[in-house]
């Protein structure tokens, strides 16, 4: 079977984002996992910084630089046939034209979408300003664009990681909209889990919306309800993966047995995940 073309790919996950569904973008952190989410039935799949990082010994929040995220995201990307939505961060560097580089190298890695936050990395705890976060996702569709790949741009907004309340809502609301009218195909409004929250901000955004889904998140079902068009769930299946890894390790060193393996998967499924 030819495999699908990375034009075709990308089709496919924009049309994902306007479809009546919820799109469901599990995130990956490497190849295993990733094969492991499409083996389970996912039709697209997204990665996280996080668990990318943590898989080489970092921290989250661009210690592992763009060369190195780009690399896992290219391994990513070549090992499934399904869309692949890269979390690059802010995009490696302040100016439009580091976010555009980035783009291209998403790209050049296979990948069809890109996440681009607007927390200023120079300033810890504050947003890019507004008319430079507005001229990132400019760069970021432009470049995208100019490759002749229509990479879905998911732009992050992250207001709710430093504050509350009606200043912090209208901000997020103004950048998301004004993401949108540049080039964002979604507005990506994490921190937040209060079902009325994230109902009052999918109606004021004019485009798809894209939540960060954890244990205090309302159910996808609800979550459409509330008018969510995307969902995905960052580093929590690393930080998942690491936690059993922590519980087996208790559990050997205290009591010397071995119930962490019980009902894992068997060299040969996982041979078969890999090789399909």
């Amino acid at each position: 079977m030819t495999r699908p073309s990375q034009i075709e790919k990308a089709q496919k996950l924009l049309a994902m984002h306007r479809g009546d569904e919820v799109l469901i973008l599990p995130n990956a952190w490497d190849v295993a996992s990733a094969r492991v989410l499409v083996d389970a039935g996912f039709q697209a799949i997204a990665t996280t910084s996080g668990g990318c990082a943590f898989s080489l010994g970092y921290c989250d929040g661009e210690h592992i630089g763009r060369d190195g995220m780009l690399d896992i995201v290219r391994r990513i990307a070549n090992s499934v046939d399904v869309p692949v939505s890269a979390d690059v961060e802010a995009g490696y560097g302040p100016t439009a034209e580091d976010v555009a580089a980035t783009i291209r190298g998403v790209i050049e890695a296979g990948a069809v979408g890109a996440n681009i936050e607007d927390t200023d990395k120079l300033n810890p705890g504050n947003l890019v300003a507004f008319e430079l976060a507005v001229s990132r996702i400019r760069a970021a569709r432009k470049a995208a664009d100019a490759a002749g790949v229509p990479v879905v741009i998911n732009a992050r907004i992250d207001g709710f990681h430093y504050g509350k309340g009606d200043a912090v809502f209208d901000d997020v609301i103004r950048r998301a909209n004004a993401y949108l009218e540049v080039g964002a195909d979604c507005a990506f409004v994490p921190f937040i889990s209060d079902g009325a929250l994230i109902g009052r901000v999918a109606a004021a955004i004019n485009g798809p919306m894209n939540v960060l889904a954890g244990a205090d998140t309302p159910s996808v079902p609800e979550l459409k309800k509330l008018g969510v068009r995307r969902v995905t769930v960052g580093s929590n299946f690393a930080k998942a993966a690491l936690t059993l890894v922590r519980k087996g390790a208790e559990e050997l060193l205290t009591s010397g047995t071995y119930e962490f393996s019980r009902g894992v998967f068997s060299q040969p499924e996982i041979h078969r995940i890999l090789s399909d």
